[in-house]
């Protein structure tokens, strides 16, 4: 098993060809399939947004199930199947887990509200002439670097926060502002 899976399978079909590989980290639930051709992708997992799991006869005699993985896209919703998958209640636990965890990091992060201090003795703060910085005020004025927000931003394109064309269109912007 990989270090950084939390959890990582490999489906067993009834034909004993073109099992899915799948595997699951703190940000990524990634999917690998094919025999001839091999087809992979990579899934944010705060961009889950169910899992279900189905079972058919044949794969209860083998104790094997389907999870069904539901993702927001931009698109609409997208369903995903890790077929013929062995211990598949516990994968569909662990997606689910980790997925709620990480859309609770990303709100907690988006409701935080931070102080800047910028060095000398700090004086008495009154809080009327506090000036808090959300991530929507700097997007408005920014109080960061413009290297620690291509920085930060490029995180967020990394965890599936934000769309390439959301990152390209921000970077554009703090570039200009330099």
């Amino acid at each position: 098993m990989d270090e950084d899976a939390i959890w990582q399978v490999r489906g067993k079909p009834l034909s004993g060809m073109g099992a899915g590989r799948y595997k699951l980290t703190e940000h990524y639930l990634f999917f690998e399939t094919g025999t001839l051709r091999t087809d992979s992708q990579q899934i944010p997992i705060a961009k889950v947004t169910d899992v279900d799991v189905k079972q058919s006869m044949s794969q209860k005699a083998r104790g094997v199930g389907n999870i069904l993985v539901h993702v927001e896209r931009q698109q609409g919703t997208e369903t995903v199947t890790m077929a013929d998958v062995p211990n598949f209640r516990e994968g569909q636990r662990l997606i689910n887990e980790t997925a709620h965890e990480a859309r609770r990091t990303l709100q907690q992060h988006a409701n935080t509200m931070r102080y800047e201090h910028s060095g000398g003795p700090q004086a008495p703060v009154d809080p009327s002439h506090a000036r808090p910085t959300t991530d929507s005020a700097e997007a408005n004025g920014p109080t960061l670097d413009p290297i620690e927000q291509l920085e930060r931003l490029g995180k967020l394109r990394d965890a599936g926060v934000v769309t390439d064309e959301e990152f390209e269109a921000k970077k554009a912007e703090i570039l200009s502002r330099i």
